[in-house]
């Protein structure tokens, strides 16, 4: 029965995360919602560059050609300001888009974020990519830059050997953490030590300490690698985040009468040619940045990601306790990547075979360490 009502509750907790989750962000007032409407009419005509559809639905394209063997263009996003997140919704297309021989040789858009009193870029992010015959879809994500708050601008680069890249839908809009969010998650955290306390069980004061210094590393482990993770750019649960109702911001009207579309009898003064920024760091936290890093060593890192928190909780509470937490933990990470939309594949299933190495590894460790400190070392 305990079991059961164990089981139960953990069903509860995950949940309440993800209603949360998904109501973590609302629209910030007064700021207006972003489309490539409203960046057409700022736009400056760029070499390799053309807006198709109408003015209501427009579409960019970028094209390379032997006259334009690399196109990149960037445009301001107006009335934004500096800003600490971006809620971004937007759809790639890439047609005969052949990739040159680096692997960011390809369609892909970023925002550049700048410093709020002006100057050189402070950071490129990037959030979108295409190559080949890619359809795309419309996605979501939410971006913050590193130095925040900070002034973003859309930038896209196609930087492929031939074909387009071609968006069709943006939309950027200013959010930040709804209260519900901030207040929630600390509730979360302490009903997760509860459960977690609960599950290893305990009897005594000296057990609930062990029991919740064990809980307490198993809780680190899973804000840092299951929610919110490690990745640089949030998802949401598969469906779209709720940013609630969309209210006509005055900003967006002002914008709409300060600024004169372009007829066709005046002429734009073309942009200068933009050159690419090339490699863009890998972003994420930094045990993201070393598994990049080391790609080859990624079952090592697997295995010692899972080693170090199973030995010390084995040390705190006993095998048994760790093993069953460890490999719970294990499936809360893959589970996480495939909420997030990062998918489920057989390297996913190697990466499980790994953390079962790491975790053995860690079992046999402590079973050595119990013989040298056996009053010191839990069972």
């Amino acid at each position: 029965m305990r079991q059961v009502i164990l089981a139960g509750s953990f069903l509860i907790l995950l949940a309440i995360l993800f209603v949360l989750w998904q109501n973590r962000f609302e629209r910030t007032p007064g700021h207006p919602v972003l489309t490539l409407a409203d960046l057409r009419v700022l736009a400056q005509p760029t070499p390799g560059v053309e807006w198709l559809g109408s003015d209501e639905a427009p579409r960019i394209r970028l094209r390379v050609d032997a006259a334009h063997p690399t196109v990149v263009t960037r445009m301001e996003l107006p009335e934004i300001g500096a800003v600490d997140f971006l809620h971004l919704r937007f759809q790639m297309t890439a047609r005969n888009l052949t990739p040159g021989k680096e692997l960011w040789d390809d369609g892909r858009c970023m925002i550049e974020w700048h410093a709020p009193s002006g100057g050189s870029t402070w950071e490129n992010d990037p959030f979108g990519s295409a190559r080949y015959d890619d359809s795309g879809k419309a996605t979501e994500c939410v971006m913050r830059p590193e130095n925040s708050p900070s002034i973003p601008a859309l930038r896209i680069e196609h930087l492929g050997v031939s074909g387009d890249l071609e968006i069709s839908q943006f939309e950027a809009t200013v959010i930040r953490n709804r209260m519900v969010w901030k207040m929630g998650r600390c509730f979360l955290i302490v009903a997760l030590l509860a459960w977690l306390m609960a599950w290893i069980g305990f009897r005594g004061r000296d057990q609930a300490i062990r029991a919740l210094l064990a809980a307490c590393v198993w809780t680190v482990m899973g804000i840092y690698f299951v929610v919110p993770g490690p990745w640089k750019l949030t998802h949401s649960f598969g469906s779209p985040f709720d940013l609630g109702e969309v209210v006509e911001s005055p900003v967006k009207s002002k914008l709409a009468y300060d600024i004169v579309p372009t007829t066709s009898g005046e002429t734009k003064v073309e942009s200068p040619v933009l050159k690419s920024v090339g490699k863009i760091p890998d972003k994420g936290d930094f045990a993201l940045r070393v598994r990049h890093l080391v790609e080859k060593a990624r079952p090592l890192l697997h295995a010692f990601l899972l080693f170090g928190p199973a030995l010390v909780i084995a040390c705190l509470v006993g095998r048994r306790s760790a093993l069953s937490l460890m490999i719970l933990m294990a499936l809360c990470i893959e589970a996480a990547q495939v909420a997030f939309g990062y998918g489920f594949d057989r390297v996913d299933v190697l990466d499980l075979g790994y953390d079962g190495i790491g975790i053995a590894a860690a079992l046999v460790v402590h079973h050595f360490l119990k013989r040298l400190a056996p009053r010191l070392i839990a069972s």
